[in-house]
């Protein structure tokens, strides 16, 4: 599994940068923070040292447990793209693989905060399942949706036949707009999951990076222009020398 450690980053870097390489590579990690919990209650909280690329195995601990400041790993992403000494695979691996992720666990987060609502979905957290999900359906599946929805039916066919036609066919329709939009939700996941597990080493194809997105925005992904702007800087470099 590609990882990259914080100390291999700044001595990687040259000697002349090598302080800007600690303060950059330090506000990444600052914003990668693990909580350890003992007993039920929260032990500390501590930037990661190290970054491995997650497996979907991984994503329902990392939900309640790692906190990603999304907004500082994107200032940290324009000061390493303004400075093209300290330009490396692992730094550029570093930043698609952890802001990708960063997107897709937010996404996750968000869907399932309005699925099931934000007291709903923070219980949900604990302790982590085992198995990632991006099917949604069950998340807001509610026993009684079905009975109560029966039952109105069926009062409105016992008030006018016309009244139960309009009901019946306004529940059909309902439904069938809800399981589309649910589908089109689980599709979104997948094709973000899908991209995120592709940049699984640092000998990245950046066409291959570019087209990958590309696939995962058609499907409804919203990645953030940064990444966009990393790959088409490494697509210019890579035009240039050739």
């Amino acid at each position: 599994m590609q990882t990259v450690e914080l100390k291999d980053l700044i001595t990687s870097a040259p000697a002349e940068q090598q302080s800007e390489a600690e303060r950059l590579f330090e506000k990444v990690f600052d914003s990668l923070r693990w909580t350890r919990v003992m007993g039920g209650k929260v032990e500390n909280v501590s930037p990661l040292k190290q970054w491995k690329h997650r497996q979907p195995a991984e994503v329902e601990c990392d939900l309640a447990y790692l906190e990603i400041n999304r907004p500082e790993l994107l200032s940290a992403l324009s000061e390493y793209l303004s400075n093209p000494a300290l330009t490396s695979k692992q730094a550029d691996w570093l930043f698609l693989n952890v802001l990708t992720y960063a997107e897709y666990v937010a996404t996750v987060s968000e869907i399932r905060k309005k699925a099931m609502g934000v007291e709903r979905y923070v219980k949900s957290l604990f302790p982590p399942k085992k198995e990632h999900i991006t099917d949604i359906s069950s998340l807001v599946r509610r026993p009684w949706h079905l009975p109560v929805m029966l039952a109105v039916i069926a009062v409105s066919w016992v008030i006018h036949p016309i009244a139960g036609i309009a009901v019946t066919v306004s529940a059909l329709f309902a439904a069938y707009h809800q399981r589309k939009a649910r589908e089109k939700v689980s599709t979104t996941l997948v094709s973000m999951l899908h991209a995120y597990l592709a940049f699984n080493t640092a000998d990245l194809s950046w066409a291959q990076v570019t087209s990958t997105l590309a696939r995962s925005r058609e499907a409804g992904a919203i990645w953030d222009a940064s990444l966009y702007a990393l790959a088409e800087r490494r697509m210019g470099t890579l035009n240039a020398k050739s």
